[in-house]
């Protein structure tokens, strides 16, 4: 059973953001950045565990993952595994602050 992609709007409005910022300087990139986003959020369906614990003191987000988008290494999708599948919370450039990003979470 293939699992479900639960993409929440302000990881909508990341990936459109950045693929943005990305396209004011090469079309092509902003398109491959599109496309290795759909691939990351695919491969993460179906392999929820691989991406790795992110640490931090927010007890509510205890179960969040980290894992980097698939030809873009400084862009991070973090996500939940859900009984269903996943679900996409934040897609963001890494040299961001990110504890601030995800404190409303």
């Amino acid at each position: 059973m293939d699992k479900q992609i639960g993409i929440r709007p302000q990881a909508r409005l990341d990936v459109v953001e950045l693929a943005t910022y990305i396209g004011q300087d090469n079309v092509a990139a902003a398109n491959r950045f599109l496309d290795a986003c759909a691939a990351t959020f695919d491969f993460l369906s179906k392999s929820p565990q691989i991406g790795a614990i992110y640490r931090t003191k927010n007890w509510r987000l205890n179960a969040l993952r980290v894992f980097r988008v698939r030809g873009f290494p400084n862009h991070l999708t973090f996500y939940f595994e859900r009984a269903t599948g996943i679900e996409i919370v934040r897609v963001v450039h890494g040299a961001r602050d990110l504890d601030a990003l995800l404190k409303d979470t």
